[in-house]
């Protein structure tokens, strides 16, 4: 049996097991967290129970070329504070 994943669109297969099922499964493409209930084989139901943010391509850029400002930038609008 397959599903395709809410968050990514990832397929993810289950095996036998799964034929009669309730509970979460993990896309390991992105790692988010299906709630599903299946029945002899068949799926019933399916839920995103987490999101999982990506961040974007500008994002990754940054943290690529400027590893110092991007963790400037996390610590908050006023910059990083110096105890001493």
């Amino acid at each position: 049996m397959r599903i395709n994943c809410l968050a990514c669109g990832h397929k993810v297969d289950l095996d036998d097991a799964y034929d009669d099922y309730e509970g979460p499964v993990k896309c390991f493409a992105c790692r988010a967290i299906l709630e599903i209930r299946t029945e002899q084989g068949s799926i019933k139901a399916v839920k995103q129970v987490n999101s999982v943010q990506h961040p974007s391509a500008e994002e990754v850029f940054e943290r690529v070329l400027n590893p110092m400002n991007a963790a400037a930038r996390g610590a908050g609008a006023s910059g990083p504070r110096h105890i001493g």
